[in-house]
């Protein structure tokens, strides 16, 4: 006889939080076709259980996850649900600047960034699979 949950699980948060530890962050979520980003700079982003992803295709070809956040201060650098950013990709808030693969190349003021090394600062990736 097949059975199904109790009612109060459907709108329990501490349920849907345990859910969300033990069964979604632990398996793989789809996120686009990768026809969806065929080009240089197309993206396409994300929301999961409160973490915000883009996905894009890099000069090379590859396609990228990456949080969809700056470095800085944490602001959303790519909006909307997709689009192309062209040849890389600049946070709205401080203009803090990065390659298609997530290299920091641009920091305005960096002279006020003593000790700032851009090469532990790129954008923080995201386990992917094709």
């Amino acid at each position: 006889m097949a059975r199904s949950l109790p009612a109060w699980t459907y709108t329990n948060e501490e349920f849907f939080a345990l859910e969300r530890e033990a069964l979604f962050k632990r398996s793989w979520q789809l996120v686009c076709h990768v026809s969806n980003i065929a080009q240089p700079g197309d993206y396409f982003t994300f929301e999961f259980c409160g973490e915000l992803v883009v996905a894009l295709r890099g000069r090379d070809g590859a396609i990228r996850a990456f949080h969809n956040v700056c470095r800085h201060r944490g602001a959303r650098i790519l909006d909307g649900p997709q689009g192309n950013c062209g040849g890389r990709i600049t946070c709205p808030y401080h203009a803090w600047t990065y390659t298609l693969d997530g290299a920091l190349i641009g920091v305005p003021g960096r002279e006020e960034f003593e000790g700032l090394d851009l090469d532990t600062h790129g954008l923080v990736p995201v386990e992917m699979e094709i």
